[in-house]
């Protein structure tokens, strides 16, 4: 099992001489700055911490996708300067096929979590992180946990001027409209989204990793939109908060140019000579999509392309566009933007959830009266993507 000091310890008695940080370490430190992250940094040598190469990956990818590429690139640059970069060689292959090979004894880790495990168990490194339960199962990797829900408190007026908001969840390109007209308004507050899917987004609410989420994850059984599946997974876990409304959207086939497979509808989807693209477990598109093929009786395995994946509404248009795939479900907006075309088959609600210690806090004050009172720019340019209405945003839905 993997080794964790308790959560909040700063220091071990005698501290190794190599350490990883993992994507959650740095985000929590980049969001926060809080002052035990930055003493565990500080107990380092020079040259004793490092990060792997998985995880600046991972966070060169969340600056690009940010709404200000230039300057996040440029504050990640500074932000890694002091870090050493570990890369992924032989003998952290040899620690991941141990490590998969040893079977897990709790819920099995992501991806980058076993490899950065791996690289630790070579390293002979302790991890840095904020988020533990990544690596339940894991037999013999050491770690020094804290507590996530803890590193992102609440801001105080007095700090909000200087913070960033960290949003995980559904792909909206309204997002990136928000986070620029917040910045406009207040130059010193961030607001960064990660593109992981509407479940994974509440998932890491659960777990204090962000302080709100984008969702529109449907309830075949009653037609709503998130009420459900937020109190199953926050609501039920005794966390609780509210579901702000946001926008509402069309989605539908984004197809190439012209439709020159005359593609029409979800039954077409079924035909051998569709290809498709589509969207990862647990994303509000793919739980849409799931859902319109049980009602035509179609199959999974009938859907040439059901298994292809990418993690965002541009995925699907760069597959389109490239001519990788014939199609994907997605929203207006997204073919829009990449002059692609457009079957529409319904319209969704796209909604924010927000803990209850953020939705009454003052990091996030700004960004709630923007969405109750938004400003006549911000609503033309939502309108100018196409397929969007902004009826009801900054509207309380629910409280769980």
């Amino acid at each position: 099992m993997a080794t964790t000091k308790p959560a909040g310890a700063i220091a071990p008695a005698a501290t190794p001489a190599v350490a990883l940080v993992d994507l959650s370490f740095c985000l929590a430190l980049i969001a926060t700055r809080d002052a035990r992250l930055i003493e565990a940094v500080q107990n380092f040598a020079p040259g004793a911490l490092t990060v792997s190469a998985v995880t600046t990956a991972a966070l060169h990818l969340r600056a690009a996708r940010s709404s200000n590429p230039q300057r996040n690139r440029a504050a990640l640059a500074q932000f890694l300067l002091p870090l050493a970069t570990a890369e992924f060689g032989a003998a952290a292959a040899t620690a991941l096929a141990t490590l998969e090979q040893s079977g897990f004894a709790g819920v099995a880790p992501s991806n980058e979590a076993i490899m950065v495990a791996a690289q630790a168990v070579a390293l002979d490194a302790v991890i840095l992180t904020c988020a533990p339960h990544l690596y339940d199962g894991l037999r013999g990797v050491r770690l020094y946990a804290f507590d996530v829900a803890r590193t992102l408190p609440a801001a105080s007026a007095a700090t909000v001027e200087h913070s960033l908001i960290l949003a995980m969840g559904s792909h909206d390109l309204t997002l990136d409209l928000v986070g620029e007209r917040l910045h406009a308004q207040r130059p010193g507050l961030l607001f960064c989204t990660s593109h992981v899917g509407s479940m994974d987004g509440l998932l890491a609410l659960r777990r204090g990793e962000a302080h709100l989420a984008g969702a529109h994850l449907l309830d075949a059984e009653t037609g709503e939109y998130n009420v459900a599946q937020v109190q199953r997974v926050l609501g039920d876990a005794g966390r609780h908060g509210v579901l702000v409304g946001f926008v509402q959207r069309v989605q539908g086939l984004i197809v190439a140019r012209g439709n020159p497979k005359a593609i029409h509808s979800i039954a077409d989807l079924a035909r051998p000579d569709v290809r498709f693209i589509n969207r990862q477990p647990g994303a509000g598109t793919r739980v849409l999509l799931d859902h319109l093929l049980r009602r035509q009786a179609i199959a999974p395995a009938q859907v040439n392309g059901y298994t292809h994946e990418v993690s965002s509404h541009t995925g699907i248009t760069a597959a389109v566009a490239s001519g990788a795939a014939d199609c994907g479900l997605g929203i207006l907006a997204a073919a829009s933007a990449h002059d692609l075309g457009f079957v529409p088959l319904c319209n969704e609600r796209y909604d924010l959830v927000i803990p209850a210690e953020h939705f009454t806090g003052a990091l996030l004050a700004p960004l709630l009266a923007l969405l109750r009172t938004p400003e006549p720019d911000l609503l033309r340019a939502i309108g100018a993507l196409g397929g969007y209405s902004t009826e009801g945003m900054g509207r309380i839905l629910a409280e769980f």
